[in-house]
Order: C-alpha cells, then structure tokens, then sequence
C-alpha cells in the first residue's frame, strides 16, 4: 500500500500547485462563483478538493481564443504556423514579386550599360540621322 501512497502524494501535489498557479493566472473575469482571493483559499486549504472544485466549477470554459462564451475581448484565432497565417503567405508572394522585379531591372541596367560601353556614339539613330528603331505598326518609313 505505501508504494501507492508516493506517487499518488506526487500527483496530487501537482494538480495543487497546477490548480494555483492557473487561478493566480486566469483574468478576473474568467472566474465563476466565487472571487479569486476565495478561491486561493479553498485551494490551499482543503488540498485535493480545493483543486479539483477549482478544475470543475471555478473557471469558465469557452473557446480557445479568449472570445465567445468566456466574455472576455473577442480576438482572431492564432495560426499554429506560419504556413497556416494568410497574412505571413501573402507577405512572402509580395517578397518574391518584388525579389523577380528588382532582378529584371538590375538584368535591364546591366544590359544597358554593356550597350553603352560597346557604343557610346550610337544612341539609337542611323547615320542619316533618321530613327532606326522600329514603327509601332511594324512598317518602315515612308517619308
């Protein structure tokens, strides 16, 4: 029978000392029947029952994000990762359009410049002095 009585004794010092600490934690408003200072006594005083009367009946159950049924400030849920966070998602697509963006201008830059090196006389007009780049509807000078 002693054997029982030591790990039972662990056990239920811990769901005492859990049972505190979690009424020391919860938000006023989160607390049932009685007021919390109450509460702390009841768990320190009558040991095992304390804590399991505060388990059961002291807290308010609601859902998990703080809103609903516990009265307190309705949040959003929190994602559990960040490949669940819709904000964290868009915020990388925007990254790496920006990333592609930035990427093609430095290509374009660089290939401006190395035009500009191989010919720094020749700025898009012929020796005649006519334009040689192309008419938007495809066709040649007529003039």
């Amino acid at each position: 029978m002693p054997r029982f009585l030591i790990p039972l004794g662990i056990v239920a010092a811990g769901l005492i000392i859990y049972s505190l600490i979690e009424c020391l934690m919860t938000p006023r408003h989160q607390v049932r029947a009685m007021p919390k200072a109450v509460w702390i006594l009841i768990i320190v005083l009558i040991p095992l029952v304390g804590a399991l009367l505060w388990l059961f009946l002291g807290r308010r159950r609601g859902s998990s994000n703080g809103g609903g049924t516990t009265g307190g400030p309705a949040r959003a849920p929190r994602p559990q990762s960040p490949d669940d966070d819709a904000a964290f998602l868009r915020q990388l697509d925007i990254q790496r359009k920006q990333a592609a963006r930035q990427a093609e201008l430095d290509r374009r830059d660089a290939e401006l410049k190395a035009r500009e090196k191989r010919d720094p006389k020749d700025n898009g007009t012929s020796e005649s002095g006519e334009s040689n780049t192309p008419k938007p509807d495809g066709g040649a000078d007529q003039s």
